[in-house]
């Protein structure tokens, strides 16, 4: 009996053996698909990923309709709503599993944003909320934001009165200009986003946001309204036209008759200052055509807070409609904390020494030029270039440790680690104790000394500077800056990047003086810059003005040129962060609200020259 066992056993094995094998085991290939289509949403190749969740849905017939809802999805995304509708209203959602239910109660909501149907997106976004898978809700939260954001928009009356005009066949292009010009670049493009499915509208929507991103940037704006023009070249409208009319609004757009404003008196420390400013904002006053020019009634005040307030109190017992001033510091708080003071709306040339304080300033707004504010950018900027570790050398005065410590938190803050922040005496030409040390040229000599006392040999050896540091920023002035440049080369630190602020510079680099300075990176306001408009500005009425050859006055000249260009502009300001002006001493915009903020051009000096970086 076990032998015929064992027998059956040994011909089942033989049998087995000489069986065919198996189907391999291998990855899915529908995975494998879906993977090939991930990468492509990736790429925002949305609509070639629309038709491979198409095909897949064709595939597998098992899963056709969660293959749908991802279709739909990168139809939306590809900006083709009547694509992804087509196969939502397929769909029985009673038939898809938990979260290819959820993906498609979410796109549902994408696309009645879409349609202008808010109350139906707000809806379904709640319905979807209660059974949300994990990995949808970050989707979920950015849905809901996008809601909300439409559902404040502030152009949607003027949209309404433009669907209405093109209807009706009564449509000028220029009433889509005049009737969304004014609303926010950000309301404009979320209009653009929810209506640029609608092809009789999309062209006037795309015109209003070509034209207010560049709105007060002439040389800029004609490059966008040609572009805008190439576009859509069979609409009947030009960018010359276009053009013509924004020119005409900016020219009638109002602004205030009377401006009061507040100056240094004659016997007051910053007199000269203020005499610099007051020249600006003359000159930037009789560029304005004579229509235009609103009437300038000058106070010259003392030193005192309470000489701040008492014109506040004139100008406005004047009828004045605008205030700008003071410059003082001090001047400035004092006007900030008065009950009130945005009754009178404000033009502040200067920062109190806590800025905070103007986070609730209604009415006020401030336009300085803070030597802190480029030190920041310089840092963001180093950042950008990829540094990640650097030496700090500020001059010992209050002015060079605040810009030293504005480039260091900055830096820091964005993950720069600073290795040393030395301060060194300006009054003193050499600094090369100083250099040695934060290089650590005198630890690298100690090391060669160590070395020859222990072999009680002579010894031949160059000290090296330390190899760890990838930028230096100096905050200097300008005849520091001139010496420090060549002490950094003589301990072999010529090879590391150096920025700074435009303070280092006197003004305008200039070879005849700056060679010095060469590969020292820095931003610098465009007033200073001899190939841009501002420059040929400031060359333009230089002999006329001798304060020019001193760079702080001059600054102070080109911010009273500021002040006056952005009277009209500063309510438009206020309400879009977006909104710039290419002014003299920089790219203006006022994203808190309040503060004027500068963007700078940098460059990079080469055989005393400025050179774009």
């Amino acid at each position: 009996m076990k032998n015929i066992l064992a027998l059956a056993v040994g011909s089942l094995l033989f049998l087995a053996a000489c069986a065919p094998p198996g189907p391999a085991v291998r990855p899915d290939a529908v995975d494998t698909r879906q993977a090939e289509i991930e990468r492509w949403l990736e790429r925002g190749d949305y609509a070639e990923a629309a038709q491979g969740w198409l095909e897949l849905a064709e595939e597998r017939p098992d899963r056709a309709d969660s293959f749908r809802v991802r279709a739909a999805e990168a139809w939306l995304r590809a900006r083709e709503p009547d694509s992804a509708d087509l196969l939502l209203e397929a769909i029985d959602p009673q038939r898809l599993d938990r979260t290819s239910r959820a993906r498609f109660e979410l796109a549902r909501a994408e696309l009645a944003m879409l349609r202008g149907d808010l109350g139906m997106a707000g809806w379904l976004l709640a319905h979807a909320g209660e059974d949300l898978p994990e990995g949808l809700r970050e989707r979920h939260r950015q849905l809901e934001e996008r809601l909300v954001q439409l559902e404040t928009q502030p152009a949607r009356q003027a949209l309404a009165s433009l669907d209405e005009a093109i209807a009706d066949g009564d449509f000028e292009p220029e009433l889509a200009l005049a009737l969304l010009i004014e609303y926010p670049l950000a309301s404009l493009e979320g209009i653009v986003y929810e209506y640029g499915h609608r092809s009789d509208l999309l062209p006037w929507l795309d015109l209003a946001v070509s034209a207010r991103e560049h709105l007060l940037d002439e040389q800029a704006l004609r490059p966008a309204l040609e572009s805008w023009q190439s576009r859509y070249p069979m609409i009947g409208y030009s960018a010359e036209e276009a053009l013509l009319w924004l020119a005409a609004w900016r020219q009638s757009y109002p602004r205030p008759a009377r401006i009061d404003i507040a100056l240094p008196g004659p016997n007051t420390p910053l007199y000269r200052a203020g005499a610099a400013l007051r020249a600006g904002l003359v000159s930037a006053w009789l560029e304005t055509t004579p229509e235009r020019r609103p009437q300038l009634h000058f106070h010259y005040i003392g030193s005192d807070s309470d000489a701040i307030v008492a014109a506040w109190f004139d100008a406005r017992e004047q009828g004045s409609e605008m205030l700008i001033g003071p410059l003082d510091r001090t001047q400035v708080k004092a006007l900030v904390e008065l009950p009130d003071a945005g009754l009178l709306p404000t033009l502040l040339l200067n920062l109190p020494d806590d800025p905070g304080i103007l986070a609730d300033a209604s009415g006020l707004s401030a336009l300085a030029l803070p030597p802190e504010e480029e030190a920041e950018l310089a840092a963001v900027r180093a950042l950008v270039d990829g540094h990640e570790r650097a030496v700090v050398l500020a001059q010992y005065t209050s002015w060079g440790e605040r810009v030293a410590q504005a480039f260091v938190e900055t830096f820091e803050l964005g993950g720069g680690q600073v290795l040393e922040n030395r301060i060194y005496d300006p009054a003193n030409s050499d600094q090369s104790f100083l250099l040695r040390e934060v290089l650590e040229v005198d630890a690298s000599e100690e090391r060669a000394a160590r070395l020859q006392r222990l072999i009680n040999e002579p010894i031949e050896s160059v000290a090296q500077r330390r190899t760890d540091v990838d930028l230096i920023f100096l905050a200097a002035r300008p005849d520091d800056g001139r010496q420090l440049r060549p002490q950094l080369r003589f301990f072999d630190a010529g090879d590391v990047p150096l920025m700074s602020t435009s303070h280092i510079v006197a003004g305008a680099p200039d070879p005849g003086r700056d060679r010095d300075l060469d590969g020292v990176v820095l931003p610098i306001s465009p007033w200073f810059l001899d190939n841009t408009a501002a420059g040929e500005i400031r060359a333009r009425v230089a002999p006329r003005h001798d304060h020019l050859d001193n760079p702080s006055l001059s600054r102070l000249h080109a911010l009273g040129r500021d002040a006056i260009a952005l009277v009209p502009w500063l309510q438009l300001m206020r309400a879009d962060e977006q909104l710039y002006l290419p002014g003299m001493t920089g790219r203006l915009t006022m994203p808190d609200g309040t503060v004027i903020s500068r963007d700078l051009p940098f460059i990079r000096i080469d055989n005393g020259r400025a050179r774009p970086h």
